[in-house]
């Protein structure tokens, strides 16, 4: 735990870019919660703002810049700029930083997500690291889990199963699915649906 605060502590500085416009003044540099909007915050008690650190069992906050740290689950409504992390569930529409829980779910998303079900509804730039990695639009970087799915790929998909739509890049597996491919597939199963291979053992691709 404390390795995992001293991390969150650190990364804190690369994400916190804040917009003035979109950052409260008075906001709270420590907020305390118990579950939902049963909390207390200081210095100014703004629960919906907070730029610091947000603890508790279970919080839902507004707008977050810096660390969110519960036991159950965590949440924002809006934007989210640092380090969310709780045992079982994990959300925030636009984010930017790092997520890690049971269950990461997110709709425009930059950075890291890491847990047993990451999902991204929207674009997705950077790692997914998990059990099943879902990015449901347009997903930029690395997706590393047991399965993979996304619908249009560029980057490294690499699980024992790997499904995109559209890839540019490298699907590293035992069974690669897609339609369009503009790169490689590298597994026991490879299949592109509109290659002139469609299927094929091993190596599969288009350059």
């Amino acid at each position: 735990m404390k390795k995992m605060l001293f991390v969150a502590v650190l990364l804190l500085g690369l994400f916190c870019k804040w917009p003035t416009s979109v950052f409260a003044a008075d906001s709270s540099w420590l907020k305390l919660s118990l579950w939902g909007d049963i909390a207390a915050a200081a210095s100014h008690n703004n629960l919906n703002y907070v730029h610091g650190l947000d603890l508790g069992i279970g919080s839902t906050t507004d707008h977050i810049c810096g660390v969110q740290l519960d036991l159950a689950y965590s949440r924002v409504n809006n934007e989210f700029y640092g380090v969310q992390t709780s045992w079982i569930y994990a959300s925030a529409p636009e984010f930017s930083g790092v997520q890690s829980s049971l269950i990461d779910v997110a709709d425009q998303f930059t950075g890291v997500q890491w847990g047993g079900l990451n999902l991204a509804n929207r674009d997705f730039t950077g790692v997914q690291l998990g059990f099943v990695n879902v990015d449901l639009n347009d997903f930029t970087g690395v997706q590393f889990s047991f399965v993979n799915y996304t619908e249009k790929f560029t980057g490294v998909q690499a699980g024992f199963v790997n499904v995109a739509k559209d890839v540019n890049g490298l699907q590293l597996g035992l069974v690669n699915y897609t339609e369009n491919v503009y790169g490689l597939q590298i597994g026991l199963v490879n299949v592109a649906t509109k290659n002139w291979l469609p299927a094929m053992i091993i190596v599969n691709g288009r350059f």
